[in-house]
């Protein structure tokens, strides 16, 4: 199974919420869209009518490092680039078209160890100017990596990176949100003195309150951090839907997949479902497992996807082994009823 569908069994959509501009402070509503990638696994032939299934209006655009929007699909071979301004017109034109508008763009810039992050600097500060002339409100700028850098290294890599970006802001008028993600990102240590280098209101962080939670944060702490890191939020916020469904059939059910996604491809079995799933509690721990492979898709090895989302492949032995922690005593039950062991 791969890790798309992994993602759409698991997660569902993952949803956006950008603050929209209201008659007054007090008024504020909070409107609710959605990255493009994710749109593809709802199963439609274009962005337009994915988002039209699950009833969102905005979109968050993703823009590669050539300035195109490749996650922008559709059933034809059109192709979308925000690097010229007949580019973004037509950009512009299509998503008024369809009655549906930008959130955000996405930048992802990793920090890699020894390399310099002018490159993309340059790239996010064209990105902007593509945002203010489309009128998108915000440019998201998710900074996974920083393998073998220290806490220090990264903070001070972090200050640098994140206030060259606000002459970009300053200059464009576009906000710019940091999301808050992996080792580094989703621990206030390393956070809030970044986010307290920067000098103007328009550079901070995008929050994603359930990457601190797939992070190992207990709720209690999440609580915490979350009031100290509020004030650096800037109009952007990411949020996950952490309702699993009752079972796979839930999933058919509400148009999220296809009876053929509960078929491994890798067997040809009859069986009409080829995976095992139970429901656990939203406050198990991250390592719960909550859908595996059955035995037999695959010659000793099982694909396990955990609570917090992330999907891992193993041998037998290794999902044995996984099977006997304490926190997946009931999956292992479950398992045993179904498998007959």
């Amino acid at each position: 199974m791969t890790g798309k569908r992994w993602f759409t069994l698991g997660l569902g959509c993952w949803l956006l919420f950008t603050a929209a501009a209201s008659a007054g402070p007090t008024e504020a509503k909070w409107d609710v869209g959605i990255r493009d990638s994710y749109l593809r696994g709802i199963g439609e032939p274009d962005i337009w009518s994915a988002a039209d299934a699950i009833g969102v209006t905005q979109i968050e655009v993703a823009v590669d490092k050539t300035l195109g929007c490749k996650e922008v699909f559709e059933s034809s071979d059109v192709s979308y680039s925000i690097a010229t301004p007949e580019g973004r017109q037509k950009l512009g034109a299509r998503f008024a078209e369809k009655k549906k508008s930008i959130c955000a763009f996405c930048t992802v810039h990793r920090f890699n160890k020894d390399e310099s992050d002018r490159p993309a600097v340059e790239w996010i500060g064209k990105v902007a100017e593509a945002a203010r002339d489309l009128g998108v409100p915000v440019v998201m700028v998710p900074v996974p990596g920083g393998r073998g850098m220290s806490d220090d290294e990264f903070i001070e890599r972090g200050k640098r990176f994140l206030g060259a970006l606000v002459p970009i802001a300053k200059r464009t008028g576009v906000h710019i949100a940091l999301e808050n993600l992996q080792l580094f990102w989703n621990r206030v240590e390393v956070l809030d003195p970044v986010l307290k280098s920067l000098p103007t209101d328009r550079v901070g962080l995008g929050h994603d309150v359930t990457n601190m939670y797939w992070y190992g944060h207990p709720i209690d702490k999440i609580y915490e951090m979350t009031e100290t890191i509020a004030p650096y939020v800037r109009r952007y916020c990411h949020a996950k839907n952490e309702r699993y469904p009752e079972d796979l059939n839930a999933l058919i059910e509400a148009g999220y997949i296809s009876r053929q996604c509960l078929r491994c491809p890798s067997t040809r079995g009859a069986r009409e479902c080829d995976y095992v799933y139970l429901k656990a509690h939203w406050d198990s721990p991250g390592r719960t497992i909550v859908a595996c492979d059955r035995k037999g898709n695959h010659e000793d090895w099982r694909n396990v996807l955990y609570l917090h989302g992330s999907c891992r492949g193993m041998t037998e032995a290794g999902f044995q082994a996984e099977l006997a922690r304490e926190h997946n005593e009931q999956f292992a039950e479950h398992l045993r009823k179904i498998e007959g062991q």
